[in-house]
């Protein structure tokens, strides 16, 4: 079934619904934005505070929406050059072999002519990072501080850039394939009917 997918083998056995449903996404996102930009984004929860995770991630799906939307009309009213984002998102929750706390993985996928990159990480940004990390912090229910500003972490390379159109774009989706492939490991997946391990955009 997945034969011709570049998938990093040290992590099967591989839930193959997760597998499949990834992939989905990715070939969604490409088939809307012919130029995507896929950002790989690791969120944590606090150590102080307890946190209600029922909907959490809804809640920070439908806040980063709605601060790219924000963005794309305060800029159409400054007469600058701007496009339409669909956002679509993977993601897959966790336990810590040694914690036992929950964190999430996700890969979010961005029209490339919005955002070329992640932009400025400072607190007064208005980059993507800086979205990403303000829509976490709102459906967490925490401040802007900076102490909190670290729940949303980018990893090393978290940026693939997808152009169906460039003689490049077999290289980046097997490299963002070979990389997500890591979501459906089913080591430390914990599966209960509470709380959901792993979701994605259904369109």
């Amino acid at each position: 079934m997945f034969d011709n997918i570049c998938l990093d083998r040290r992590h099967a056995p591989f839930n193959t619904t997760y597998l499949q449903r990834i992939l989905r996404v990715i070939n969604n996102a490409t088939a809307e934005h012919a130029r995507t930009m896929a950002v790989r984004v690791d969120l944590r929860l606090p150590d102080d505070i307890l946190i209600n995770r029922q909907g959490l991630i809804s809640r920070f799906n439908e806040s980063l929406d709605a601060k790219i939307a924000a963005r794309y009309r305060s800029k159409l009213k400054q007469g600058k050059r701007t496009y339409s984002c669909h956002l679509r998102d993977a993601w897959v929750r966790e336990v810590g072999e040694i914690n036992q706390k929950s964190h999430y993985h996700m890969v979010l996928f961005v029209n490339n002519d919005t955002f070329n990159g992640l932009g400025s990480y400072g607190e007064e940004g208005t980059g993507l990072a800086s979205l990403i990390r303000e829509a976490w912090l709102s459906a967490l229910q925490l401040g802007y501080g900076p102490e909190y500003r670290t729940l949303a972490r980018f990893p090393d390379n978290p940026l693939y850039y997808l152009d169906v159109n460039s003689a490049g774009y077999k290289k980046v989706y097997d490299q963002l394939t070979f990389r997500l492939s890591y979501f459906a490991k089913e080591r430390t997946k914990d599966y209960n009917r509470e709380e959901r391990s792993f979701g994605c955009s259904q369109s």
